[in-house]
């Protein structure tokens, strides 16, 4: 008989686990599941701060999609995995994804003669959420697009990375227009508590002024909220400071406008712009204000061909149709932070059959159809490594996972949030 194959190290263990897809959580969730002494190495933070020194960028688990006007879907990004799986999220709308962590708004019972709405923080891999302490004036209305909300890690102002906060405590702020200002308020996990709220005045001349929700980007300890083709509202963390910012000089073909990081700290933006000729997404960058000129500029950046990086198939031929009101053949959708994924919606006029959603990686051109209809989508990025309870991670008699590991990390009857 041959001898028996000799045993892995636990260094070499930890260099395969270290090379398991990062966008496929479940992989890791299995072999924490395999033995006990897996689960050691894995729930290890010396593997941990190895595997985000190796993976540098979040990856994106999945995207929640909009199912109706009370109700969400979790999408995993590889539904084979099964962890997290999709699951439908009825009477729950998305709001925000940031840091492992995904904010809904759910209606409560009746308020007078309106519905009330809480706020619902909720973790797609460990199934847990929180209710938020209700606003006041309550939240009664989330159809009109007078308030935007983000969720982001509490450690955010002081320069996480983000790898190791998951399960951490968190912050919520509340941006809200009314009258002739707009709030912001901010919620802490830590205190169970909403801040004062802060405002700054409206820009004038703005008739229909929107607050569009998921569509708000972290840059620096700075949020930024989407507010018109013209406007973006920054809110500061650390200084507690709410102000408006002018955005790029817009083209007649621009739809939506996104916030986005650029270089250390910087601000971006980006856009798609489309004419009968070509079909890019377009970059722009912001110089800050200067001693001699106190108004800060925006910079025309690169411009990547979006007709390359779709699939043949994917939008229509030809892109703009004989109607007096030219309609746009590609919608920029959302974009993951901290990473190169952005998605694409494709729309064509009276054919249904060409609606879609795709998943584009900018850096390796890669596209994938994810969606058969054009909605928007809201990505949901992780660095967490789902490994089951390290507390009992000593080697002994009954090396397997034990039942009580295994219901923490397997769905069951009331699974759904």
């Amino acid at each position: 008989m041959p001898p028996p194959p000799r045993e892995l190290s636990d260094d070499l263990l930890g260099e395969a686990f270290l090379r398991l897809p990062p966008d496929d959580p479940a992989c890791l969730l299995r072999a924490s599941l395999a033995c006990k002494r897996w689960r050691r190495i894995l729930a290890d933070p010396a593997f941990r701060r190895r595997h985000r020194e190796l993976h540098r960028t979040p990856s994106v688990v999945g995207f929640l999609r909009f199912s109706g006007r009370y109700a969400s879907r979790f999408v995993p990004n590889n539904p084979a995995s099964g962890r997290p799986a999709s699951r439908d999220l009825p009477g729950r709308f998305v709001l925000d994804c940031r840091h492992g962590r995904v904010l809904l708004g759910a209606p409560s019972p009746l308020l007078g003669s309106k519905l009330n709405y809480d706020l619902i923080v909720w973790d797609p891999l460990t199934n847990e959420h929180r209710c938020l302490p209700r606003l006041s004036p309550p939240l009664t209305d989330i159809s009109g697009g007078y308030f935007n909300a983000a969720v982001l890690c509490s450690a955010a102002v002081e320069g996480c990375d983000h790898s190791i906060c998951h399960g951490g405590p968190f912050r919520v702020a509340f941006v809200e227009i009314h009258d002739v200002h707009l709030y912001v308020r901010a919620y802490s996990s830590e205190t169970d508590n909403w801040s004062e709220a802060i405002s700054v005045q409206k820009p004038p001349l703005m008739m229909y002024p929107r607050l569009l929700r998921c569509r708000n980007t972290l840059v620096g300890d700075a949020l930024y909220f989407y507010y018109t083709l013209k406007y973006a509202l920054e809110y500061q963390l650390g200084a507690q400071r709410l102000s408006i910012i002018e955005g790029p000089p817009p083209p007649l073909s621009r739809r939506a406008l996104w916030v986005i990081p650029m270089g250390d700290s910087g601000l971006g933006c980006m856009d798609i712009e489309e004419d009968e000729s070509s079909l890019h997404l377009q970059l722009w960058s912001r110089e800050a204000a200067s001693d001699s000129d106190e108004v800060a500029r925006w910079t025309r950046g690169r411009a990547i061909d979006l007709e390359e990086l779709l699939p043949d198939g994917a939008l229509r031929s030809p892109r703009w149709t004989s109607v007096p009101r030219r309609l746009p053949s590609v919608r920029l959708l959302g974009f993951a932070e901290g990473t190169d994924v952005i998605f694409v919606g494709t729309w064509a006029r009276n054919r249904p059959n060409a609606h879609a959603v795709y998943m584009v990686q900018l850096n390796s051109g890669r596209a994938r159809k994810v969606l058969d209809q054009c909605t928007f989508v809201v990505p949901y990025t992780s660095f967490c490594i789902p490994v089951t309870d390290a507390s009992s991670t000593t080697e002994g008699p009954g090396d397997n996972a034990s039942v009580a590991d295994v219901s923490s990390t397997t769905e069951g009857p009331g699974d759904n949030a």
